[in-house]
């Protein structure tokens, strides 16, 4: 960068040297041509003050008004004068300005052939010095001015041009911190800058592979645990399934045995009760690990309507303050792969227990459509009017939930948006809304 400077400053130098070069050759014409017309007025002055001792007596008026026209003119450089008769009368007075500034006087006396004779009084005069020393020093001031400005504009210039790819590098360090890790940045022309551009462009291209195998690795997680809550669903079917439906059949047959025997039967149907129960929260415990029932049909896309319905179903009979669920799924009839659905399923059953546990709502509503502008990308929402999230980022480190929303979505390449779902300042309630593409692994 120290180089470009220092290119341009000598630039600038350069020209501004040939401006005063081009200059000072214009003013050193026009000085020798003041000079020359100075020397050939005062020749001029010379010949007519000579004229007047010879010169016949009808033409002395005549000779004596070009001497004042001369003097008028004050064309004289460096000299002014004063002519007098021989009675003393001032036929020519002296300028008044070189009177007064007179150093040296001069007299001549001009004798004519008739007896007569004129008194001819030189004054120098350095008005056209002082004139002159003026120009000169407004000159070389303007020069320095102009050479000043010219340098910092030329040096504003060159800094502008070498920090205007800065801009360039915020913006991708911008994108980097929005985990947006495409921002590539083209070469630069400063030296140092295109170093740092160079390094950016492999940190991005690291940190993107780093986010790649990190997004991958997320997603093998969350295949892990659905292949995990389905064996143990397997597991807990066998185990407690068959075993509580071989009880309920044991019940049953007690109850027939013990149906002459009070006491006894209103014990069994008790133990029924109970069995019944337990055999609701195991189906139910069931759904939740595995809401599509295996995928036993061997469909490789499930209907989003149907699996949403059933957890919200599951969460209005186990509700016991009267929150009002609404559901909206937009095609009725969306049917998507496995693993897009099982994601919505999973981010709509976080959501519905973060509401219940922390909310205080008395309304929820879940909302499930396609983009009409992008059909590829699925948009989901869920609302709510409770009390709210003072700091969703903060709440996101807490594990209340919202933390496996966010990494879902971000495995998948979408968007989430938290914010208030109302204008209440009591219970302004939360949205959650999210664009995700609904395709293949991205």
């Amino acid at each position: 960068m120290s180089s470009l400077l220092m290119r341009r400053a000598a630039w600038i130098f350069l020209a501004c040297l040939g401006v005063a070069v081009a200059l000072a050759t214009l003013r050193a014409q026009a000085d020798i041509r003041r000079e020359s017309e100075g020397a050939d007025r005062v020749a001029r002055f010379v010949e007519g003050l000579s004229a007047l001792q010879s010169i016949a007596p009808d033409g002395v008026e005549q000779q004596l008004e070009t001497l004042r026209e001369l003097s008028r003119s004050g064309s004289l450089r460096h000299l002014d004068f004063q002519l007098e008769d021989e009675a003393g009368r001032v036929l020519i007075p002296a300028v008044p300005s070189a009177a007064g500034v007179m150093s040296r006087r001069t007299r001549l006396v001009l004798h004519r052939s008739d007896g007569s004779h004129f008194v001819a009084t030189l004054v120098a005069n350095p008005a056209s010095e002082k004139e002159e020393a003026v120009l000169d020093i407004a000159g070389m001031a303007g020069l320095f001015l102009i050479y000043g400005l010219a340098m910092l504009a030329g040096l504003y210039w060159a800094v502008r041009y070498a920090f205007g790819p800065l801009r360039g590098i915020v913006g991708a360090i911008a994108a980097f911190r929005k985990q947006d890790f495409s921002a590539r940045l083209p070469r630069l022309p400063v030296r140092e800058l295109d170093h740092i551009a160079g390094a950016l462009n492999q940190l991005a291209e690291a940190l993107s592979d780093a986010q790649a195998r990190q997004k991958h690795l997320s997603l093998q997680m969350q295949t892990l645990q659905e292949d995990e809550r389905a064996r143990l669903a397997i597991e807990v079917h066998e185990h407690f399934g068959q075993g509580l439906t071989a009880l309920r059949a044991n019940i049953a047959y007690l109850l027939r045995q013990t149906a002459e025997t009070p006491r006894l039967e209103a014990t069994v149907r008790e133990m029924e009760t109970q069995a019944a129960a337990i055999h609701r929260e195991v189906r139910a415990l069931l759904r939740r690990l595995q809401p599509d029932g295996g995928n036993a049909s061997g469909q490789e896309r499930l209907s989003l309507q149907i699996l949403l319905h059933e957890l919200v179903k599951s969460w209005q009979d186990a509700d016991v303050q009267g929150v009002a669920y609404r559901l909206e799924v937009t095609p009725e009839d969306l049917r998507l792969p496995r693993e897009i659905s099982l994601i919505v399923y999973r981010m709509t059953q976080e959501a519905l227990a973060n509401i219940a546990r922390h909310s205080d709502a008395t309304r929820v509503d879940i909302s499930v459509r396609l983009d009409p502008d992008e059909p590829a990308t699925l948009c989901w929402r869920v609302s709510d009017d409770g009390v709210g999230i003072a700091a969703p980022e903060s709440a996101m480190s807490h594990g209340n939930g919202l933390a496996g929303i966010r990494e879902r979505v971000w495995a998948r390449g979408g968007s989430l948006h938290l914010g208030p779902a109302s204008t209440n300042a009591a219970r302004p309630g939360l949205c959650l809304s999210v664009r995700l593409h609904r395709g293949e692994t991205p």
